[in-house]
């Protein structure tokens, strides 16, 4: 039986948000996009079959991880991270048509994207931020509302989609930030041989000196690259959960050998995915971009 239902992609914020960006770059604008308020929502849409995909933003190259992120992957079980890409972020004051840059007062705006433009908003103190739950959304409230007083930061995207005009372009404190999305799926699959791949799991160790030395170690041994290491709260007081990601080629006999010892080593793993890396072949397309369990 076949069926021409479009892909369901669920993504974190309204559209014109940068996850929107990222959805077009992987899949491309054939897609049915699925907004949803928190990061958790996003997993639990895939989870459930709501979503076919969904879309996380990982790490930023001004305020680095995305630790809702990481939390809503590590709570929900069932998921592979498929791929991943970059998006060049670039924020924007966006305002109603009937304003001028000296009229605003206050603005609207996710708290990462207001932390990306800390500069632009110290040399304009007389500006009050006030964090929202998504750029977009933000974008969105104030073209319902439109108060000349009101601005939002967001990305010219939601300019366009939301008919704001742009007071202020670039406003980001450096003009090469970007943020790194990864898709989510329910169904791993595998990679061609030879493929260029990045490797996420994670884990936990004993409470001793030493564990966490103990788990990496095969990474040195094996002459993995580590991409990142990132902590995160388990929930247990003082207990932490590890991600770890780490380059190689698909079906490179040592990268199996580092999952392998990690997990003889720590006291639970994760395998997360094994998805292309970006900027490394078909830049930015998944199709032929899934996770997949064995072989990494």
């Amino acid at each position: 039986m076949t069926t021409d239902r479009r892909l369901r992609i669920a993504l974190q914020g309204e559209l014109g948000s940068f996850s929107d960006e990222a959805i077009q770059q992987l899949w491309g604008g054939d897609v049915e996009r699925l907004p949803y308020r928190d990061f958790a929502d996003v997993t639990a849409a895939v989870a459930s079959g709501i979503a076919d995909r969904g879309v996380l933003p990982i790490e930023n190259t001004i305020v680095g991880s995305i630790s809702q992120s990481h939390d809503a992957l590590s709570a929900m079980a069932g998921l592979f991270v498929i791929a991943e890409t970059v998006v060049a972020v670039h924020h924007c004051l966006l305002a109603s048509h009937n304003t001028t840059f000296d009229r605003v007062t206050t603005v609207l705006s996710h708290p990462v994207a207001l932390a990306q433009c800390g500069k632009f908003f110290a040399e304009h103190p007389q500006l009050e931020v006030h964090p929202v739950y998504d750029t977009a959304g933000a974008a969105m409230d104030v073209s319902r509302v439109d108060d000349p007083q009101l601005a939002a930061v967001a990305s010219r995207r939601a300019a366009a989609h939301y008919d704001l005009a742009i007071l202020h372009a670039d406003i980001e404190d450096r003009p090469d930030n970007q943020t790194r999305f990864i898709a989510i799926s329910r169904t791993p699959s595998p990679l061609p041989a030879g493929t260029p791949a990045r490797t996420m799991i994670t884990l936990t160790t004993e409470d001793r000196p030493g564990s966490l030395l103990h788990a990496l170690t095969p990474l040195a041994r094996h002459g993995a690259n580590i991409r990142r290491l990132e902590p995160r709260p388990t929930g247990e007081p003082w207990s932490y959960r590890f991600f770890i990601e780490f380059d190689h080629q698909v079906g490179d006999a040592a990268a199996e050998a580092v999952v392998r010892d990690i997990a003889a080593a720590a006291v639970e793993t994760r395998l997360l995915g094994t998805y292309p890396r970006f900027g490394a072949g078909r830049r930015g397309s998944i199709g032929w971009s899934s996770g997949h369990i064995s072989p990494v």
